[in-house]
């Protein structure tokens, strides 16, 4: 069910989808022009090496889609080639790459820094449609808590860079690794991987976040108290989380194919609106409190409901 209510609260706050669209196209056109600019000066040869790679794999999932085992054998044989050439290349060029990387990596914190203010300011406001249906101003929330804001984005920023660092450097190995013995399964064990890596992330993650945003906590009390949350809430989260991130990835993959991408800018902008229902959806049942679906729907746990009989039975009648 709290996938259900996160969803009906999201439609219902559905106008958010293109502020926050809005907001995000500027943050990246910003930054995607300071990265286009580092690569085209620094990484030429870098993406030369790569480009081979990339146009193999493709190949290979043509041929799929087609049928032709023999095509995507072949495909596999030469991405095993050039896989070990761009490979060679890194070893041989990594002073440069490494100091091109650490400006991408301050590029990339920047903007997840930036981006990550709009998600914060979805969830305050969010949160005021569920505690009492208040529909405030996008800006105004903003920059009214832009300093608690700030310092969670501060830390999320830098968890997520190296989080998903590590998660790569596992990607790299373990492709580096199955290139060569089964070839055919890289990608769905790549994919397996990156999606349990996002749903772990965003389930240990989650309470941390409207702790410190909606509750109001320190950041050493917002970790203690969210970072791992109770055994008996923690594998309804995670299943939950994997199974909206599951559907995302299929929906955003689909809207490429069949819309040449336009469709993947509007569901991921609606997927970070989804994501921030449902931290708020866990944080209410955790703290145990009644929320707003919309003006007809409220939803009261059962222990506040209990609450109510008790009081109901003790009124002479």
């Amino acid at each position: 069910m709290r996938v259900i209510n996160a969803l009906k609260i999201a439609i219902n706050n559905f106008g958010l989808v293109f502020k926050n669209l809005l907001y995000k196209t500027i943050v990246f056109i910003v930054f995607a022009t300071g990265v286009w600019l580092t690569l085209k000066i620094s990484l030429r040869p870098f993406i030369e090496n790569l480009q081979p790679v990339i146009q193999d794999i493709i190949e290979i999932l043509k041929s799929l889609v087609r049928g032709g085992n023999d095509v995507a054998a072949t495909g596999s044989a030469s991405l095993n080639t050039h896989f070990g050439e761009f490979v060679q290349y890194l070893n041989d060029h990594l002073g440069s790459i490494a100091a091109t990387g650490i400006i991408c990596v301050l590029i990339v914190y920047l903007y997840r820094f930036f981006a990550g203010i709009s998600d914060a300011t979805l969830m305050i406001l969010v949160d005021g449609h569920m505690s009492s249906l208040s529909h405030r101003k996008y800006l105004g929330v903003m920059f009214e808590n832009l300093k608690k804001i700030a310092v969670y984005q501060l830390i999320d920023a830098v968890l997520a860079i190296v989080y998903y660092a590590l998660v790569f450097a596992v990607e790299y190995f373990l492709v580096g690794y199955l290139i060569s013995y089964a070839p055919a399964v890289v990608l769905f064990v790549g994919a397996c991987v990156l999606v349990f890596a996002a749903t772990l992330y965003s389930t240990c993650l989650s309470q941390v976040m409207t702790n410190m945003i909606i509750g109001g906590m320190g950041v050493k009390e917002s970790f203690a108290k969210g970072l791992f949350p109770k055994r008996e809430y923690f594998w309804k989260m995670f299943a939950a989380y994997l199974s909206v991130i599951i559907v995302y990835v299929y929906l955003a993959v689909s809207s490429v194919i069949f819309t040449f991408g336009v469709g993947t800018v509007l569901i991921s902008s609606f997927c970070a609106l989804m994501i921030v229902a449902m931290r708020l959806v866990d944080y209410y049942i955790i703290h145990v409190k009644k929320y707003f679906i919309d003006y007809d729907n409220i939803i009261i746990p059962k222990e506040l409901r209990e609450n109510d009989e008790q009081l109901l039975n003790k009124v002479d009648i």
